[in-house]
C-alpha cells in the first residue's frame, strides 16, 4: 500500500513539473537503497547499475521507470498540448503570455521565464535535436498521439534506454 502511494505521488509531481536532476537522484538513491537493503535508510553497493534495473522486463530489467525518460515524456505532452493550442486555461496563458505574436517553435525562454517555462523551452530544443528537425519532432508527436495508447507512454517508449530484448 505505502508503495503504491509513494509511487503516485511521485508520478504525480512527474507530471506537472519538471523535476531537477538533483531531486531524481535522491528518489533514484532512495528506491536503490529499499531495493538492495529492504530500508530507505541504509546503503549497500548495488548488484546492477540502476540504468539496467530500469529495463522492461523482455529487456532483462525489473520494469521500473526511468524517472528522467518519464518526466520527459510528460514534457513532451506538454510541447504537444502547446503546438495544438489545446483549450485549457494554462495553454492559453501560456500563448497569451510566452508565445504570442510567436510561433511555440520560435519561442525563447528568457532569465526571467518560470523554470516550467524553461524546462519546456529546453526540452523542446532537445527534442528538436533528437529528431533532427522540427517537422519529424512534429510527425514523431503525432503518430504518439493518434496511435492507441497513451501520448506519454509512446513518448517514454521512444525517449527510454534500450537493450537487445532477453529470452
Amino acid at each position: 500500500m505505502l508503495k503504491s502511494v509513494l509511487y503516485g505521488i511521485v508520478q504525480f509531481w512527474l507530471n506537472i513539473f519538471p523535476v531537477r536532476d538533483t531531486v531524481i537522484k535522491q528518489i533514484i538513491c532512495l528506491y536503490h537503497n529499499f531495493l538492495w537493503t529492504g530500508t530507505v535508510s541504509r546503503n549497500k553497493s548495488a548488484l546492477v547499475a540502476w540504468r539496467m534495473v530500469c529495463l522492461p522486463k523482455d529487456e532483462g530489467g525489473l520494469g521500473l521507470f526511468d524517472l528522467r525518460a518519464r518526466n520527459n515524456s510528460f514534457l513532451a505532452k506538454h510541447i504537444w498540448n502547446i503546438h495544438l493550442k489545446s483549450d485549457t486555461i494554462w495553454i492559453q496563458w501560456v500563448h497569451h503570455y510566452y508565445i504570442h505574436p510567436h510561433s511555440f517553435w520560435d519561442t525563447e525562454a528568457y532569465p526571467s521565464s518560470s523554470p516550467l517555462w524553461k524546462s519546456i523551452i529546453n526540452f523542446r530544443d532537445k527534442l528538436v535535436e533528437m529528431g533532427g528537425c522540427q517537422s519529424h519532432v512534429l510527425s514523431l508527436m503525432e503518430n504518439w498521439s493518434s496511435s492507441t495508447g497513451p501520448f506519454t507512454a509512446k513518448a517514454y517508449a521512444f525517449l527510454r534506454l534500450r537493450s537487445n530484448p532477453v529470452h
